[in-house]
């Protein structure tokens, strides 16, 4: 299916990302469908999504005519049936089980129609995996938005091993229409690129901050301060929740090695509950928002998590899972990074 044959986008998943791509959908002029189990989730979704659209009118990056617009593309639906029966493009967005995801694709592609394009908003597990599910796997394919969705202009595209050239071309073309910066993923890895280097990194970060030779605060401090991130690698881990960062970090011991296992920190925050931002504690606490400043930066080399990033930039080239222009690229947009690992 060619691009100008997509009129009617099904979302499945009324959560963060699931109602973030829909306004993507919407706005970029699809009629849009979400899907979800419950009336409840679905109402949160489009309360969440109508407030999106009302601090854009505020900040004057949209009109009061265009959310209008965006919010009469959107529809709601609990009936799968209903949602996907006559779309022409199916997006996922439900939790990271493999399990769960084959399930619904797997009644999903009992519904929809042959030639419709199908694809998972997963951030590391195996698109093939996934795609076992249906009937036509040269229809499906990994597109990975970044959150929130209407902010971040990177989408990860990923085939898996059976998915076709022209539904690759499809979607990306989706991607630039929906105003993106596409950048395709040459082979199906767990973590693609952004989350391969970045959920390793954090995972280095607890595993020197166990070392006891370095605070949180001046770890966090340094990368900020002196490699000019946008936040330090605790910080960002609250923010990314530690739930979503020990899922993505077993699936990548499982896919590459011991190497990769969460460190003894990460589990052990993640088993009493320390979650983030969204539990109030993680590896800070959030009465307050904390901060960090320039001067507790001092004693910390930013090159014991820096070289993360080369290391594993590296192995993606060496693995011909992306290239270095791509990986630059994806880092910058899809991470918030002032350059990219072979830049740096």
């Amino acid at each position: 299916m060619e691009l100008d044959r997509i009129r009617k986008v099904a979302v499945l998943g009324g959560g963060v990302m699931g109602h973030g791509i829909a306004q993507v959908a919407a706005f970029s002029g699809f009629s849009t469908v979400i899907r979800d189990i419950s009336r409840e989730i679905l109402e949160k979704a489009m309360q969440n999504l109508e407030r999106n659209l009302n601090r854009m009118v505020e900040r004057n990056r949209i009109t009061a005519e265009m959310a209008k617009e965006t919010l009469n593309r959107i529809s709601t639906s609990v009936d799968l049936a209903e949602a996907v029966r006559d779309a022409d493009l199916i997006i996922e967005a439900i939790p990271e089980d493999l399990g769960i995801k084959k399930r619904v694709w797997s009644e999903v592609s009992s519904i929809a129609g042959s030639d419709v394009i199908c694809v998972t908003n997963t951030s590391s597990i195996s698109i093939t995996a996934i795609s076992e599910a249906i009937a036509n796997p040269q229809r499906f394919a990994g597109m990975h938005f970044f959150n929130p969705p209407a902010v971040m202009r990177l989408v990860e595209i990923i085939p898996g091993r059976e998915t076709s050239f022209d539904t690759i071309k499809t979607v990306e073309d989706l991607a630039r229409k929906m105003g993106k910066t596409p950048v395709i993923v040459k082979k199906d890895s767990p973590g693609f690129i952004v989350n391969r280097i970045l959920i390793t990194y954090i995972n280095e970060a607890a595993k020197l901050l166990e070392e006891g030779l370095w605070s949180k605060e001046q770890i966090d401090a340094s990368i900020q301060y002196k490699a000019k991130m946008p936040m330090g690698p605790f910080t960002l881990s609250d923010l990314i929740g530690l739930d979503i960062i020990h899922s993505i970090l077993k699936v990548f011991e499982e896919g590459f090695g011991p190497y990769y296992k969460p460190a003894p920190l990460i589990e052990r925050l993640v088993a009493e509950g320390k979650l983030g931002r969204k539990t109030g504690e993680g590896f800070y606490t959030y009465k307050e928002t904390p901060t960090v400043s320039e001067a507790a930066s001092e004693g910390f080399d930013t090159n014991l998590l820096l070289r993360i990033f080369r290391e594993e930039a590296e192995k993606l080239v060496a693995e011909e899972v992306a290239d270095q222009a791509s990986i630059d690229t994806a880092m910058k947009l899809g991470a918030n990074l002032p350059y990219g690992p072979f830049e740096l």
